[in-house]
């Protein structure tokens, strides 16, 4: 789940905009899309559906299609080195995925020296290893996290009555109260051990998660720990040969321009959207745009 429905909330925030949506009584020609991440490249797809095939997409990214979606190759083998599990409740990836026929994966759990738990195609015995080695935890944790993921879940709705927020404090409001405002107050690692949590699971289950997720520590705000420790439950997946892999191939189904280069400078103006672009770090290259979405 992770970042997935924060950034395509940017995207309903967008097409929410009645200036966006018509320019000069029009549809817009030209968007650009900087970033080609699980962002950008989930906006280039949804702004084609939204706009049709008549519509001009360029995707502007200096790196690799995928973003934080990547792959490290070691001793021939390639593992996820970023937004690694995929929750269940991720409906924008569950639809990704269905559509561009991938296949889920298995999960496991490695220590640095050897896989402590590998998931099985039986239930109950992942069921009973997983109580045999940490006892209730990981049920207090699946209560917590499932809490806060049916609140989570009204985004969807939202989203799909066009419906945006003018701040970040106004949408956790409106999803969780002052709950989920509090919980951007205190660290993860102090929430769950309120909560029951042994350290072991922490420090074997929470802490790596955390550091393929998001590059953080348990120290984490415990909102954003809890959207990421989605992935410490049961109904987590992964697409098999890398998560990156549907980034590049919304892309192509979106049918938009990549053009890898780095974007410099970004200014609105009355007649449209000037985007300044640096080729082979020589030469500034100006185009101008009706729209601009950031991948951020």
């Amino acid at each position: 789940m992770n970042q997935y429905l924060f950034v395509l909330l940017s995207f309903v925030h967008v097409l929410a905009d009645p200036d966006f949506a018509k320019l000069d009584g029009a549809p817009p020609s030209k968007i650009a899309v900087v970033g080609a991440g699980i962002g950008g490249t989930a906006t280039a797809h949804f702004l084609r559906q939204h706009f049709g095939p008549e519509v001009s997409i360029d995707v502007f990214e200096k790196g690799s299609v995928g973003g934080r979606l990547a792959t490290v190759t070691v001793n021939h083998q390639d593992y996820e080195s970023g937004g690694s599990i995929i929750h269940s409740l991720n409906l924008h990836m569950q639809d990704f995925v269905q559509q561009l026929g991938y296949v889920a994966g298995k999960t496991a759990v490695f220590n640095g020296d050897e896989f402590i738990l590998e998931e099985t195609d039986w239930y109950l015995l992942d069921l009973f290893r997983l109580w045999w080695r940490y006892g209730i935890s990981f049920i207090r944790l699946q209560m917590w996290v499932e809490e806060i993921m049916e609140k989570f879940m009204r985004i969807y709705k939202y989203q799909a009555h066009g419906y945006a927020f003018s701040s970040v404090e106004e949408l956790l409001h409106s999803l969780g109260g002052s709950g989920f405002i509090n919980m951007t107050r205190r660290s993860l690692s102090e929430s769950l051990l309120e909560l029951g949590v042994s350290q072991r699971f922490i420090d074997e289950v929470i802490a790596p998660i955390m550091r393929v997720n998001y590059g953080q520590n348990i120290s984490i705000p415990a909102f954003v720990g809890a959207v990421s420790l989605a992935g410490a439950q049961a109904n987590l997946w992964a697409v098999e040969g890398g998560n990156k892999l549907v980034c590049s191939r919304l892309l192509k189904l979106s049918k938009a321009n990549l053009i890898q280069s780095p974007v410099t400078n970004i200014t609105l103006r009355s007649t449209g959207i000037r985007r300044n672009r640096q080729l082979k770090n020589t030469s500034i290259v100006k185009t101008k745009l009706n729209c601009v979405h950031l991948d951020l």
